[in-house]
Formats: structure tokens, C-alpha cells, sequence
């Protein structure tokens, strides 16, 4: 009876911890997308996206060496080492695109598109990975269809007509999804050769190279203190959702995660609603009615059907 109630209580300390560690780096990716759209007013999102990846690839590098993990690309075939810059190419860009996509949308639109990474996922596992498609998967896509044309419900009509880009924005966004699900999918692949902390620090490697020539780091002094404040907190914001998200990995069925980190939408949504209280005049809300407010909760509701379609099945899905 002993033993099993010190079992007992390990799985709860394991779903306790796996929990938590999911819900930080959801909270810390749905709260980003407003610490950018502070910024992107201010320095460009090349010089942002390279000082989040220079900060966190740093501290992994440090990590690497002291477990002496540093990846080798030698001894590897040459498809591994084409697929980990094709992977390396698209989450750089996908850094990238969301960050400039707010220029032209605020942090509730934003965070509610990108959630199409969990349909375009989907996708692409059944097309390359031959993974199955049920009916709760169906019924989760088709809910998040619907949660975006109610989250857009008036400006659908007005995204290309409106001068203010939006639907510009909302594209560039789309974008940004179609490049995280490649990154994605590749590192499905990849993680056969390498870890997910050694991908990662390889694409922050070449991410820093391949950034570098286009960057404005003297814009990092032009910055106010506030700015300054945010924009290191977008740095660390990287480090530690990325290391909660992998650690949670670790001790977690990737289904419960993935569920848990559909919520991001309604921790930004919430935030702004928390500095729209607070400073009414706040710019850099939509102000969501409540019919949006409705799609929102449809986006969520879809994206964690689907999520938690490999728990259902009791198969859980390889982390990505």
C-alpha cells in the first residue's frame, strides 16, 4: 500500500510539474506578442528577432559545453544536415514574419492566426507522415475555421480594402504558421539525429550568421528605459518559454502540453483587456466585441481537440 501511494504521488508530482512548465511557456508566448507590438514602433524586427536568438543562443551554448552535448554536423548524412538548415531557414523566418507581421495587426490578432500552426500541423503530418485524421480532429479543425471567421466577423469584409493593412498583416501571419509547421515537421525528422536543445541551438547559430548583415543594433540606444526593459524581456521571454516547452516534454505526454499550450490566445486577449482596463486609451488593442471574443474560444477549444486527439487514442504524438 506504501509503495503505491509513493507511486501515486509521483504521477501527480509528474502532471503537477509537466502542467506548470506548459502553462509558463503558453502564458510567456501568448503575453509576447504585446511586448513586440511595443517595440516594432520603435527598432526593426530583424534587430529584435537577432537579439532574442544572440541572448538564448549564448546561454545554450554555455549548456551544451558544460553537458558536453555540442552537436557535430559531421558524421551525418547529407539529407540530415540539408534538412536541419532547411529547418534552421524556416523557424528564422518564422521569428521573423511574426514579429514584422505587428507592424500592421495588434497582439489579439496575431496570437489568434498563428494558432492555424495546429491545422497546418495536422496536415502535413497525415500528408508526409501518413498519421491518421478522425473524426475528433475533424471536428477540432472545422472549430477552428469557424473561431477565425467569428474572431474576423466585421473585418473580413475590409481586409483588402483597408488602408491600414491588416489584411496585409493577417497574411504575413499565415505565413509565419505555413514556416513553423515546416520547422515543425523537419524536426520530427531531425530528432532521430539530434536532440530538440542541439536543433534548437544550431538554428540559433545560423539564425545570428545569416541575420547579421541586415540588423541595427545603435537602435538598441535610441530605445526609452521601458522599451529597453521590453525588449530584454522578449530575450529572456525566448529562453525561458523554449526551455519550459522542452522540459515539459520531458516529464509530459506531448498531447497534454500541446492542449495546454492552445491557450496562449486567451492570455494575450486578457492582458490587453487587463491594460485597456486600466489605460483606456491604450493603442495597441482591437478591442474585441463579444462575438470575437466567441471565435476566440472557438480557435481554443479546436486547437485543444486536436491536440489531445493522440491522448484519446492512447498514443501519444512525438514531441515537436
Amino acid at each position: 500500500m506504501l509503495n503505491f501511494s509513493n507511486m501515486f504521488s509521483n504521477v501527480q508530482m509528474k502532471d503537477l510539474r509537466g502542467f506548470s512548465l506548459s502553462l509558463i511557456a503558453s502564458i510567456l508566448w501568448g503575453v509576447l506578442p504585446i511586448a513586440l507590438k511595443e517595440l516594432i514602433v520603435a527598432i526593426d524586427a530583424t534587430t529584435i528577432v537577432w537579439f532574442r536568438f544572440l541572448l538564448a543562443g549564448i546561454v545554450l551554448t554555455a549548456w551544451l559545453f558544460f553537458t558536453q552535448q555540442v552537436p557535430s554536423l559531421r558524421g551525418h548524412d547529407r539529407l540530415s544536415s540539408i534538412l536541419l538548415i532547411l529547418a534552421a531557414s524556416s523557424l528564422c523566418l518564422n521569428y521573423f514574419l511574426f514579429s514584422y507581421s505587428l507592424n500592421f495587426v495588434n497582439g489579439e490578432t496575431s496570437e489568434a492566426v498563428i494558432q492555424l500552426t495546429t491545422l497546418f500541423l495536422i496536415i502535413g503530418s497525415v500528408a508526409i507522415y501518413g498519421e491518421s485524421f478522425v473524426a475528433v480532429q475533424r471536428f477540432g479543425t472545422f472549430l477552428i475555421v469557424a473561431g477565425l471567421l467569428l474572431f474576423f466577423n466585421e473585418r473580413l469584409a475590409n481586409f483588402f480594402h483597408s488602408g491600414d493593412g491588416e489584411g496585409f498583416g493577417v497574411m504575413i501571419v499565415v505565413f509565419a504558421a505555413v514556416t513553423w509547421t515546416v520547422y515543425a515537421l523537419i524536426q520530427k525528422k531531425l530528432l532521430k539525429s539530434y536532440t530538440s536543445v542541439q536543433i534548437l541551438w544550431v538554428i540559433y547559430m545560423f539564425s545570428l550568421i545569416i541575420l547579421l548583415p541586415f540588423i541595427s543594433p545603435s537602435l538598441v540606444f535610441s530605445l526609452t528605459g521601458l522599451q529597453q526593459l521590453l525588449l530584454f524581456f522578449c530575450c529572456v521571454n525566448t529562453l525561458i518559454a523554449y526551455g519550459s516547452f522542452a522540459e515539459a516534454m520531458n516529464c509530459w505526454d506531448a498531447s497534454k502540453v500541446s492542449a495546454v499550450l492552445a491557450l496562449a490566445p486567451l492570455f494575450t486577449i486578457g492582458s490587453l483587456k487587463l491594460i485597456v482596463y486600466f489605460v483606456p486609451d491604450y493603442e495597441f488593442s482591437d478591442r474585441l466585441a463579444w462575438l470575437s471574443l466567441g471565435g476566440a474560444g472557438l480557435l481554443v477549444l479546436g486547437s485543444v481537440m486536436t491536440a489531445i486527439v493522440p491522448l484519446l487514442s492512447r498514443e501519444p504524438r512525438e514531441a515537436n
